[in-house]
């Protein structure tokens, strides 16, 4: 009988799919429960959409309200602050009630209000018009989330993820008007997640707003031996087994990033599902991330038709000789690479367009997959 395929990426994982992060989670449900400001910064792809997920499962649980905005959605600082506002009011719960909770905002903003008879769930809006400017309501939204739980005796916590964003709207105003409500706000926890760690970084040096608002974490990635028990345990359940040679090349294939860990366990198991295999080994793993990137060739080779000459040639030393050897003399000359400081403006641009990112210091692929087509296919 077809079992549901147990390894899922490209969405929110829950449990039991959902892998470690025990201390994580406790850490940051606790900080929320105690209305914390914080800072979560973590590469893309390493899992903080879940983890705050999972984190505002169990806050719920405990009659702890929670909205989630993803600022990177939106293309204007009206559009943000609209859907901000809906997203708090709608945590609140039916417009009935938190109409009263909310009138000081409806009656300073005055904004223009539908209701969906069916869903009871209200939209909002503050003017259409080019000539609307949102800097002045701008601090009667950030001030709703305090005036709601002050008024209605109950607590909120609140993510806004891909918060390195925020920036694009109104510079760093926007930060400062934030910072200015957010700090009065005793009853109201706030995560703000980014997956640019090297941006957010700098929102939180001495010159910006939040300067010493709250703690910061930086999410790590999964320990191995986390994921060789979950993995192990999923085949085990179909009777299959999984060598060490075959989990070896998945970790390094993935980078053990959360995402490609899980992709591809994912396509190992229809493999292996199609198949009818019963052992899977290190052969098994390459040919699924050789096939992983054949579909995605078409994607690639438009990526690499736009890249200088210089950024293709750093990409090509960091697929096929890692960071250990990037700098050396001998890796470039083989690959052209130029100084070392040419080399550092082609990763830093790179790393601009999202195609590489930072983890301790060390640039890798966004992508682990791209390595294995240039590896591969180029």
């Amino acid at each position: 009988m077809k079992r549901k395929n147990p390894f899922v990426y490209g969405e929110i994982v829950k449990r039991p799919q959902f892998v470690d992060r025990g201390e994580e989670i406790e850490r940051l449900e606790r900080d929320l429960a105690d209305a914390q400001k914080v800072f979560l910064l973590s590469p893309r792809r390493f899992g903080k959409s879940s983890l705050v997920g999972m984190v505002f499962e169990q806050l719920e649980r405990q009659q702890i309200r929670t909205a989630t905005v993803t600022v990177s959605a939106y293309t204007s600082y009206t559009q943000f602050l609209e859907r901000f506002a809906e997203k708090v009011i709608r945590a609140g719960g039916p417009w009935q009630k938190v109409k009263e909770w909310a009138g000081r905002f409806v009656e300073h903003v005055k904004p223009q209000a539908g209701l969906d008879l069916q869903t009871g769930e209200i939209t909002l809006s503050f003017g259409r018009g080019s000539d609307f400017k949102p800097e002045p309501v701008a601090a009667e939204v950030f001030a709703l989330p305090g005036w709601m739980t002050e008024k209605g005796n109950f607590q909120m916590a609140i993510c806004l993820d891909e918060f390195q964003q925020i920036t694009q709207f109104d510079g760093t105003s926007v930060e400062a008007a934030l910072r200015t409500a957010v700090q009065q706000q005793r009853k109201v926890g706030y995560v703000f997640a980014g997956s640019q760690p090297s941006l957010m970084k700098q929102m939180l040096v001495p010159d910006r707003p939040f300067h010493k608002s709250g703690p910061s974490y930086f999410l790590e990635k999964i320990d191995r031996s986390e994921w060789e028990r979950f993995i192990r345990a999923r085949f085990q359940e179909r009777d299959r087994i999984v060598t060490k040679d075959a989990l070896e090349r998945l970790f390094s294939l993935s980078d053990l990033i959360p995402y490609d860990v899980q992709r591809i366990a994912h396509e190992l198991w229809d493999y292996a599902e199609l198949g009818s295999q019963r052992t899977l080994d290190g052969t098994d793993i390459e040919e699924v991330v050789h096939q992983l990137a054949v579909t995605q060739s078409d994607y690639y080779e438009r990526v690499w038709e736009q890249l200088t000459h210089r950024q293709r040639a750093a990409l090509q030393a960091l697929a096929a000789r890692g960071t250990s050897a990037l700098y050396s003399e001998a890796t470039r000359n083989e690959y052209r690479l130029g100084p070392a400081s040419s080399l550092r403006t082609a990763l830093a641009s790179l790393d601009e367009q999202d195609l590489l990112d930072q983890y301790k210091g060390s640039y890798f692929f966004v992508d682990p997959m791209f390595a294995v087509w240039i590896r591969e296919l180029r």
